[in-house]
């Protein structure tokens, strides 16, 4: 089907051109044509028309970092750094089921669609497959996959790998023919993992060629613990087994020495800048200016919403900013271009996928979003740009298109019965409630 999305001003992306009065030829999934609507090339007569109404578009949102099965437990612990807020989240969590993430990640996918997010690299420890699932049955594209952890260093729950692996296969087979789905093999963290775990899942990965997703960095405990152990920092210690390159997705990255940003920026690997919840677990900022400046691909990530409260990249982008000035007294020290790229083609170099998505381009798949926006002094690039990063939110968000396909509209749900859904997780940890806690 060739649909015409007309009457648009168009944010191509970051760095591409800004239409005031554009229009979009879509041929099914695909960007056919985009520019001026004046110049509009001659042709047959589309088989849709969408009048946007002199709404604004954007390429949709990619969220590099996420826990979706956390979803049903936020606000169980707001207070303490990385290690204190885990130990005291660990009984509400511990005992979580495939079930419970599944639920979970319903919560969470549609946070994220009414959010403008339309991609999400989520991580769980069970049920490698199961936000792949949800993603799927509401229109969201997704790079899933569990984390796998030494029991040597985390004992709470049970051990996940090599189940890991098997979830993850069978996922792959289960969504053979969706574009949507991606996977990942990956470990939780230096300070959880020992060498030998993280060392078998990167083979599997490569085995299967799939990206490597691992915790790093984070917080400086992390840093002190790997130095106790292996004499190197977390960074150091991951080059050493052999690990980084560029298929590899780092979360966090905030205790970087400069030896460790050229190492990370000689294996191409990417980062996945999370300023909220870096910023709530007291771990501090990460240095990406200087990630930047290097080469490295950064883009944005919510983390859980026990560790931020919203799957929100409207807010992550404006925190990439604001944090950055804050701690160096420089008002020129990101701006709002730098934070819209790490939310859209950033975040798609991050997750491997910047080939079709991430911007608004001929060739390019169909992902965008509509955004009810306004400027009283009329809207120039520079406005529509600022009022992304500083001033939108979700509620600004009017439509979600992912893959030629509108899966959320005027606060509706196309796909799913978002009331019914909601009901079904309430009931489902109404009956965990009453069960009584875990043992």
């Amino acid at each position: 089907m060739r649909v015409l999305i007309e009457n648009a001003a168009i944010l191509t992306g970051p760095s591409g051109p800004f239409h005031p009065d554009g229009a979009l030829l879509l041929d099914d999934s695909q960007i056919a044509w985009i520019g001026d609507a004046a110049d509009r090339p001659e042709g047959p007569e589309p088989d849709r028309r969408m009048d946007l109404g002199r709404r604004v578009v954007i390429p949709g949102l990619i969220n590099t970092h996420a826990h979706a099965g956390l979803s049903s437990h936020r606000g169980c612990c707001d207070d303490g750094d990385l290690f204190e807020w885990a130990g005291a989240l660990a009984p509400h969590t511990s005992h979580l089921s495939v079930e419970d993430n599944r639920q979970s990640c319903h919560l969470a996918v549609m946070e994220m669609v009414r959010n403008g997010i339309t991609t999400a690299c989520d991580c769980t420890r069970f049920g490698a497959g199961v936000f792949a699932d949800v993603a799927t049955e509401i229109g969201m594209r997704s790079l899933s996959g569990a984390l796998a952890n030494s029991p040597e260093f985390r004992p709470t729950g049970r051990p996940n790998w090599p189940l890991a692996l098997d979830e993850t296969r069978a996922a792959m087979q289960r969504h053979a023919d969706n574009a949507l789905a991606r996977f990942y093999l990956g470990a939780h963290s230096p300070y959880s993992c020992t060498p030998e775990l993280v060392s078998e899942v990167k083979s599997a990965a490569e085995r299967l060629s799939l990206p490597f997703v691992i915790h790093l960095a984070e917080n400086r405990r992390e840093s002190d613990i790997t130095t106790e152990r292996y004499g190197l920092s977390p960074t150091a210690w991951l080059g050493s087994l052999g690990v980084l390159d560029d298929t590899c997705i780092l979360a966090h990255c905030v205790w970087m020495s400069d030896a460790d940003l050229d190492l990370v920026a000689a294996s191409g690997a990417g980062v996945s800048h999370n300023p909220a919840s870096n910023a709530k677990l007291a771990s501090g900022v990460a240095p990406v200016p200087t990630m930047r400046t290097r080469g490295i691909p950064v883009g944005l990530g919510t983390d859980s919403t026990l560790s931020n409260n919203a799957l929100d990249l409207f807010q992550e982008m404006k925190f990439s900013v604001l944090l950055q000035r804050a701690i160096s007294l420089d008002g020129f020290t990101m701006n709002a271009a730098a934070a819209f790229e790490m939310a859209t083609t950033g975040g798609a170099r991050v997750l491997g996928w910047d080939h079709a998505i991430g911007q608004l381009e001929a060739g390019y798949t169909a992902d965008l979003v509509v955004l009810d926006l306004d400027h009283p002094l009329g809207r120039t690039r520079e406005r529509v740009l600022s009022d992304v990063v500083y001033h939108a939110g979700p509620a600004a968000v009017h439509a979600v298109m992912v893959a030629g396909e509108i899966i959320y509209l005027d606060g509706e749900f196309t796909r799913i019965d978002a009331m019914s859904v909601t009901e079904a997780v309430h009931a489902h940890f109404q009956q965990d409630n009453e069960k009584g806690p875990a043992t």
